[in-house]
């Protein structure tokens, strides 16, 4: 008796809710038709995102319509590139995987702490090496005002064979743009991850910043 209860009980919220489903799948398509944005439908759609992979009409401020898109694109895909490997590394860190070191420089298993351990050197070696290979990629021009003047190069490909370009070499346009979906939205998940990481790091506590003081003491 108490089974088919439950059941008829099931049901009948299913009911209820399933009009309600369809009237607004029904009032969002008809709100997208009217040219709103899919994300934001109350919003009317961005005008300049139209054909970009992993684009859901989301740009509620209207930056898309007073900077470059190109370079837009090409600052989020960088963003999303380095999270995921920021993510990776922050966990292999704290997992204690270090790379060899007599005098103890890089053992340090917090992430927050060995950045501040190591040093400046280590630090200004590696803005040097990524500085040098952004002012290859982009012939010298870094800024928003002139990083695709003259250039018809897709935003986040590049030539040089370590970046992997080649891979996608003998795909299909379908093939390649879910790979460009699939890169898109882990890097979008990246950035709020190692933004996680970071703050649950501080508040756990670290000898660079001492204890995080907790609310109520």
């Amino acid at each position: 008796m108490m089974k088919t209860v439950i059941l008829i009980v099931l049901l009948a919220c299913v009911a209820a809710f399933s009009p309600i489903r369809q009237s607004m799948r029904s009032n969002s398509l008809s709100m997208v038709a009217e040219g709103k944005s899919r994300s934001l439908p109350f919003l009317n759609k961005p005008k300049n995102l139209e054909g970009l992979v992993g684009s859901s009409d989301f740009d509620p401020i209207g930056f898309s319509e007073y900077f470059d898109i190109k370079f837009l694109r090409e600052a989020e895909l960088k963003h999303g590139r380095v999270s995921m490997l920021a993510t990776v590394g922050w966990l292999v860190q704290q997992a204690g995987v270090h790379l060899p070191s007599p005098d103890g420089l890089y053992d340090v298993a917090n992430p927050i702490d060995a950045f501040f351990h190591v040093g400046p050197s280590p630090i200004l070696q590696i803005f040097a090496g990524i500085g040098a290979l952004e002012s290859i990629n982009h012939n010298g021009k870094l800024s928003i005002l002139n990083m695709f003047e003259g250039s018809d190069r897709e935003p986040g490909q590049f030539s040089l064979p370590i970046y992997g370009a080649s891979l996608l070499k003998g795909k299909t346009e379908a093939q390649i743009n879910d790979i460009k979906l699939k890169e898109i939205k882990n890097g979008r998940l990246a950035m709020f991850a190692i933004g996680g990481l970071v703050h649950h790091t501080i508040v756990q506590g670290t000898e660079t910043f001492g204890t995080f003081p907790l609310w109520g003491q």
